[in-house]
């Protein structure tokens, strides 16, 4: 956006940091990294599998067969990770810090 004159500064919105990149607001940003890694570990805790946390598992929802996952727990965890990503976009030029507490509303 500050390529194209529709911001000042480069700077994230959110922690006002680091560069503003797409990874950086979805993903990398102090501001959704911790909602990112609470979903995970509760992903983890409810099917019983070990993921790692990464952009392409959180923002994208790839996933591969070495994940040992059930179709059932495929579409599960697919469904997390897309309301996760609901929610970090909900909360776009938000500066609060998103919380699980609306990630687990969203899953209920």
């Amino acid at each position: 956006m500050a390529r194209l004159k529709l911001c000042d500064t480069e700077l994230c919105w959110r922690c006002e940091k680091y560069e503003g990149t797409l990874l950086h607001m979805l993903y990398e940003c102090e501001m959704t990294q911790n909602l990112w890694r609470k979903i995970i570990l509760f992903v983890n805790k409810v099917l019983e599998i070990d993921v790692y946390q990464s952009p392409a598992l959180c923002i994208l929802g790839l996933m591969t067969d070495e994940m040992g996952m059930s179709y059932q727990q495929t579409i599960w965890c697919e469904m997390a990770l897309t309301i996760g990503c609901r929610i970090v976009l909900r909360h776009w030029k938000s500066k609060n810090v998103i919380t699980f507490n609306e990630w687990l509303e969203e899953m209920t």
